[in-house]
C-alpha cells in the first residue's frame, strides 16, 4: 500500500513539474534541479580523488580470503582512515588509489570501540587530502553524498539525505556499543563502502562510513569523533578511555515506582566488579546514579545508556569524578577515580601445536563464564593436527604447559619456547569446571604431517 502511495505522490508531482514547464509559468524550478545537479557533480569531482580502494588479504583459522573496503586520504604524508572491522586480522594491506598505482599499507592502530582505523602509504604521488566538516552541525535532513567501492566498483557516489543522529544500533555486538552514536543516511552504503566518507554538499567530509543494515539504513561514524580518535592514533597507536567497572540497567517508570518515587530518573547499577574504581569508591549494586560529574543521568530503555557510556569513556583514567547517588532513600555524593577501560580486542597467538589462543579479556571471562581469567583461551583446533589429535577443544582454557603456569599469553609464547625440542608436551586445563590432563604427541603429529605431503 506504501509503495502504491509513494508512486502516485511521485506520479502527480511529475506531472505538476511537466505542467509547469511546458506552460512556461515557472522555469525556477529547472534551474534549481540544474543547480543542485551541478553542485553534486562539483562535490563528488572533489571528493573522489581523496576516496582509496583498499584491499585486504585476511587469515581466520586455516583460510585465507581477501576483502574489498574503502579509506580517506586525510594527510598528505600519506595516513588514511578507515575501519576497524577492514583491517582487523590483516594479513597484507594494499591501497589503490584514484591514479590506479598501488601501495602496501602500514596499520598505525585501530579502536574497536568506534570501529575505526588508521594507516599510511610511502608514496611520491601527491596526494588529494579531504575537507573534514563539524559533524556536530549536521542537521536531520540535510543532503549528502557517499562514496566508495561498493562490490568493488571505485569510486561510486550516490546521493541522500541524513536521515538521523546519534543512533544506537543494538545488533551490533555489545563491545562496539559505548562509545558510537551515528549518523544515519539513506544514501547507498554497501560492502566495500566501510570507510568512505559521508559528505555534505559544501564538500565536507562529516562522517566515515561503517555499518549497513539494509537498503536506505546506512551508518556512519561522526567525523568528529574519527578526528579525535585519529590524533590518539598519530600519537600513539593506542587509546586510552576512563573506566568505572559497573554493569548497569535502564530506570524505567516500573522501576521508579518501585523505589519509591514514580518521577525518579537516573541510571541502576547491577553489579560491581571487584576490584574496581567503583567498588574501591564505595559503589553498590543497587544504587542508582543520579549524576556524573555534575550532569543528570538517566535511561529509559537500553540504547539510552549510551549517554552514560560516553561520559565515563570521555574521562581520563586517574581523573577524579564526582558521582551522586541515591541509595534506598538517601541521596548522597561519591567520588571515583576512573581506571583504563580494559582491552576489548583480544590479542590472539596461531602455535605450533595446531591451535590458535586468545587472551582473556573481561568481555571473554564474562561471555564464556569463566571461573577467573588466568590462563589463555582455544580459540581455533586444525583437525589433524596435535592439539586436534589430542582432542582439545575451542572454549578450552590452557592453565598448564608441563609444569609453566600460564596466567597470560605470554607466559604461553614463552612456555612453548622452552619447550620446542619436547616430542611430548602435557596441557592442564580447564573444561567449564573441570580440570583435565591433554597429552600432545608431536613427533606423531609431525610424521604423519610429513607422510601426507609426500604422498604422490
Amino acid at each position: 500500500m506504501k509503495k502504491l502511495i509513494y508512486t502516485f505522490v511521485f506520479f502527480f508531482v511529475f506531472l505538476l513539474l511537466v505542467f509547469s514547464v511546458n506552460s512556461g509559468a515557472d522555469q525556477k524550478v529547472l534551474k534549481l534541479f540544474d543547480e543542485l545537479e551541478k553542485g553534486i557533480i562539483s562535490v563528488s569531482n572533489a571528493i573522489t580523488p581523496a576516496v582509496v580502494h583498499i584491499e585486504v588479504l585476511k587469515k581466520s583459522d586455516d583460510f585465507k580470503y581477501k576483502s574489498q573496503a574503502s579509506g580517506l586520504v586525510i594527510d598528505e604524508k600519506g595516513y588514511i582512515l578507515t575501519n576497524e572491522h577492514v583491517v582487523d586480522k590483516a594479513l597484507s594491506i594494499i591501497v589503490t588509489l584514484q591514479s590506479k598505482l598501488e601501495y602496501p599499507a602500514e596499520l598505525i592502530g585501530t579502536d574497536k570501540l568506534t570501529d575505526l582505523a588508521l594507516i599510511k602509504i610511502e608514496t611520491k604521488e601527491k596526494l588529494k587530502v579531504a575537507k573534514l566538516g563539524n559533524s556536530d552541525k549536521v542537521q536531520v535532513g540535510e543532503w549528502v553524498i557517499a562514496v566508495g567501492n561498493p562490490y568493488g566498483f571505485d569510486r561510486t557516489v550516490s546521493f541522500g539525505i541524513v536521515s538521523g543522529k546519534g543512533r544506537v544500533l543494538p545488533n551490533l555486538p555489545v563491545e562496539v556499543q559505548p562509545i558510537n552514536e551515528f549518523i544515519q543516511t539513506d544514501a547507498a552504503i554497501d560492502p566495500g563502502s566501510s570507510g568512505g566518507p559521508l559528505v555534505n554538499l559544501r564538500g565536507e567530509v562529516i562522517g566515515i562510513n561503517s555499518v549497513w543494515v539494509g537498503r536506505g539504513q546506512g551508518f556512519t561514524i561522526p567525523i568528529n569523533t574519527a578526528i579525535e580518535v585519529k590524533d590518539k592514533l598519530f600519537l600513539s597507536g593506542t587509546i586510552k578511555r576512563g573506566w568505572l567497572g559497573i554493569e548497569i540497567q535502564p530506570l524505567n517508570r516500573d522501576y521508579a515506582q518501585y523505589f519509591g518515587d514514580p518521577n525518579l530518573e537516573g541510571i541502576l547499577i547491577s553489579d560491581v566488579e571487584p576490584n574496581s574504581p567503583a567498588q574501591i569508591a564505595g559503589l553498590l549494586s543497587g544504587d542508582i546514579i543520579l549524576e556524573y560529574q555534575k550532569q543528570k543521568t538517566s535511561a529509559e530503555k537500553e540504547e539510552d545508556l549510551n549517554k552514560f557510556f560516553l561520559l565515563v569513556a570521555q574521562t581520563k583514567p586517574e581523573e577524579k569524578a564526582p558521582i551522586k547517588i541515591r541509595r534506598r532513600e538517601k541521596v548522597f555524593d561519591l567520588e571515583v577515580t576512573l581506571g583504563e577501560q580494559p582491552k576489548v580486542k583480544a590479542d590472539e597467538y596461531e602455535s605450533d601445536l595446531g591451535c590458535t589462543v586468545e587472551e582473556i579479556t573481561d568481555a571473554m571471562y564474562k561471555n564464556h563464564m569463566l571461573e577467573d581469567k588466568e590462563g589463555v583461551l582455544v580459540s581455533y583446533v586444525e583437525v589433524g593436527g596435535p592439539a586436534g589429535n589430542a582432542e582439545l577443544y575451542e572454549s578450552d582454557v590452557i592453565k598448564k604447559v608441563e609444569d609453566y603456569e600460564i596466567k597470560n599469553l605470554d607466559d604461553f609464547k614463552n612456555a612453548l619456547k622452552s619447550l620446542k625440542d619436547k616430542k611430548y608436551l602435557m596441557l592442564t586445563i580447564k573444561r567449564g569446571k573441570d580440570q583435565r590432563f591433554i597429552l600432545l604427541n608431536l613427533e606423531k603429529s609431525k610424521t604423519q604431517k610429513e607422510n601426507e605431503e609426500n604422498k604422490p
